[in-house]
């Protein structure tokens, strides 16, 4: 019976002690740090730097799928609160706002250099990743995706309304004059420069100093300044002056710009390669001019450090070494990340002559556009108002739904779904 008893116990510390090896095989090295990021989210060659200015870490890169897939993940870990599968940094995009309500998950990089970033980075930028009472900063600025007006200059300039982006720009200034720069390109070409009413609201919306919610995180999208951005974009629909219902970068946008139907567009630098890819055909007779109005920005990412991390300091100083200057300008160059550090706008190497927009330098436009951003705050809860009034604008161009009852219809979603 003895011999039996010891035999079962001898199996029992077998078991154990495997169990407890493949436990330690599974788990990262005290001096390992991962991160996570998606595709063209962040530039590879700068990522293999990061092995040799730290060769004290073993530092892994884990490309995930972009998206909404992307986010999901990332609300699932915080959610879950489990550290063991977790990454030591998390590349966010423009959408950072949503995790300041889990800003306890995250480093606060004003215990590592904050102060800093500041300093090197437009206000409008970093403020998105700054908690509303100013005491928490979740993550470092790695691009933003300031706007500008792509259009056909010699569509333009045969229909007499801009012979230079300066010109064009300096017409464009104001809404008024904005509308009569559409009305004379559809009069005399029968060309479009805008390709829905949806991005039209939302682009206009990105250049507000003030948008759907106030610093308090309380609804201000049913106030009067939203309220004329929707009124501005109905009045670009009953003239005409809209294409259709198109989603801008879509297989609809490319034909319709390789048709010479849609001959402009207001959009972020990023625009800038799928324009080149989408259209090579028309190659010299882009030009780049400051977006209608004034400057806005639409989209932009940041890297942030969890606050599982075993080597939270190290980690915050990788952030900032992959976004350093050098760093900076090659994702621009090979991703079209565009710089979100100022210094790094000044650069030889991403201001030149660009053979696709007929020679013009259009990082010029695109620098002055990120200087001039307006800071706004960005509320946590943003996704759920501009779906609703996205939505219900596409009704109004489907649909021919009533201007009016749509928009009471958008509100109304929005406090049911905000639980007002």
């Amino acid at each position: 019976m003895r011999k039996i008893v010891g035999l079962l116990f001898g199996l029992f510390l077998l078991v154990i002690l495997g169990a407890c090896g493949s436990n330690s095989e599974g788990a990262k090295a005290d001096n390992e740090i991962t991160l996570w990021y998606w595709n063209r989210g962040l530039d590879e060659s700068v990522l293999e730097k990061v092995k040799e200015e730290f060769p004290e870490v073993e530092f892994k890169a884990q490309k995930l799928p972009p998206g909404g897939d992307y986010k999901t993940k990332l609300s699932s870990l915080l959610a879950s609160k489990n550290s063991d599968d977790a990454p030591d940094m998390v590349l966010m995009n423009i959408w950072v706002s949503e995790f300041l309500p889990h800003a306890d998950r995250f480093v606060n990089l004003y215990d590592y250099g904050g102060e800093e970033i500041e300093e090197i980075y437009p206000k409008w930028k970093t403020s998105q990743a700054i908690t509303g009472d100013g005491k928490t900063m979740i993550a470092v600025p790695v691009d933003t995706s300031p706007t500008g007006f792509f259009y056909r200059e010699d569509v333009f300039s045969q229909a007499g309304i801009a012979n230079s982006p300066e010109e064009l720009s300096k017409k464009m200034s104001t809404w008024d004059g904005y509308v009569n720069v559409l009305t004379a390109l559809k009069d005399k070409t029968d060309g479009y420069a805008v390709s829905s009413i949806k991005d039209a609201f939302s682009g206009q919306v990105n250049k507000l100093d003030q948008r759907v919610f106030d610093e308090e995180d309380n609804f201000i999208g049913d106030q009067k300044h939203i309220k004329e951005i929707w009124d501005k974009v109905i009045e670009l629909n009953e003239k005409g002056l809209v294409f259709g219902n198109i989603e801008e970068q879509s297989q609809e946008w490319n034909a319709a710009i390789n048709n010479d139907e849609l001959v402009g567009y207001d959009g972020p630098v990023w625009a800038k390669d799928i324009l080149i890819d989408a259209t090579p055909d028309t190659a010299g007779k882009w030009k780049v001019s400051r977006s209608p109005v004034s400057d806005g920005n639409d989209g932009g990412s940041f890297l942030a450090v969890l606050n599982s991390s075993k080597n939270p300091k190290v980690s915050a100083e990788i952030a900032k070494f992959i976004n350093s200057t050098d760093n900076q300008v090659t994702s621009y160059k090979n991703l079209s990340l565009f710089p979100a550090e100022i210094k790094a706008l000044e650069s030889d190497e991403i201001n030149h002559d660009e053979e696709f927009f007929g020679g013009q330098n259009t990082t010029e436009i695109f620098a002055e556009s990120a200087k001039n951003v307006k800071e706004a705050y960005r509320g946590p809860k943003e996704s759920i108002v501009f779906t609703a009034f996205r939505d219900e604008l596409d009704l109004v161009k489907i649909k021919n739904k009533d201007p009016e009852k749509a928009w009471k219809d958008a509100l109304a979603k929005i406090e049911r779904d905000l639980g007002l």
